[in-house]
């Protein structure tokens, strides 16, 4: 197999978007930039120059449109509601031309592949949306206890937790249950009919509450030689999650953090 480098392996990453959010637009879906690939929009116009990842959100109902009307001769929707060997929450678009091993077992082989989050509705009320937001991390926890390869980096409880799991796992195999389940839970107030929202499934729980306006309502932004959507409101989204998002990590901080290893298919396995 020929090795991917991390050049190339951004620039397929960045194929994939291109092709996914040019489907959107055909369709009408509403999808926008999330996480480091809106911080990469805002700050660089392109990647991180240290982030090797693509990231989108889609609201709920546009989601689960995607995942079943999107076709392409190589880019492959993965995720649980089409394969329930697939223990990811949310989706990944995956070209299936290439290998991609990162610290995750999904379930079943991918390639290199971006992100796709579906975004949730939350109660009204401030104490439900936390109790929510907290049942919604515990249980996509319990799916990182069956997905995460190298546990070293973790704290010493959550390093007793997986370890925990993984024994559970063994002797009862409900890995596709949970994420299931966890998939249902987070559906169970609607999109459209909420003030604020937020991605369930994954993510950075309570930093990553909005208004259901700034996960509908859209700018273009430059990221590498394509223009995306990211929301009208980035600004909020970003100051929530990270702070002041202008200020540079120190430089030992800025190195990729996937290593992932990405290669391409032999005419043999295709």
């Amino acid at each position: 197999m020929g090795t991917i480098d991390v050049v190339e392996m951004k620039k397929l990453q960045l194929d994939i978007l291109a092709d996914v959010a040019a489907f959107c637009d055909k369709h009408g879906l509403r999808y926008y930039l999330s996480g480091g690939t809106m911080l990469g929009a805002v700050r660089h116009q392109g990647f991180i120059p240290w982030d090797d990842d693509i990231d989108i959100q889609m609201p709920r109902p546009d989601y689960n449109r995607f995942i079943h009307e999107y076709a392409h001769a190589y880019y492959e929707v993965c995720c649980w509601d089409l394969d329930h060997s697939y223990l990811c929450t949310y989706a990944k678009v995956s070209d299936s031309r290439t290998v991609l091993e990162e610290n995750g077992s999904f379930g079943r082989q991918l390639g290199v592949s971006i992100d796709v989050f579906p975004v949730d509705g939350l109660p009204k009320d401030e104490k439900k949306i936390d109790f929510t937001v907290s049942k919604m991390k515990a249980l996509w926890g319990l799916v990182v206890c069956a997905t995460v390869k190298d546990i070293s980096k973790r704290s010493t409880v959550r390093k007793i937790e997986i370890t925990l799991m993984r024994w559970f796992y063994r002797l009862f195999p409900l890995q596709s249950y949970f994420t299931g389940l966890t998939i249902r839970e987070a559906q169970k107030i609607p999109f459209d009919n909420s003030e604020k929202v937020a991605t369930l499934v994954w993510g950075y729980g309570k930093r990553e509450v909005i208004s259901r306006t700034t996960a509908t309502e859209y700018i273009k932004a430059d990221f590498e030689s394509y223009r995306f959507n990211i929301p009208r409101d980035y600004e909020d989204y970003l100051i929530h999650i990270y702070g002041d998002y202008w200020e540079l990590p120190p430089e030992s901080e800025r190195v990729y953090k996937h290593h992932a290893e990405a290669s391409w298919k032999t005419v043999s396995q295709e």
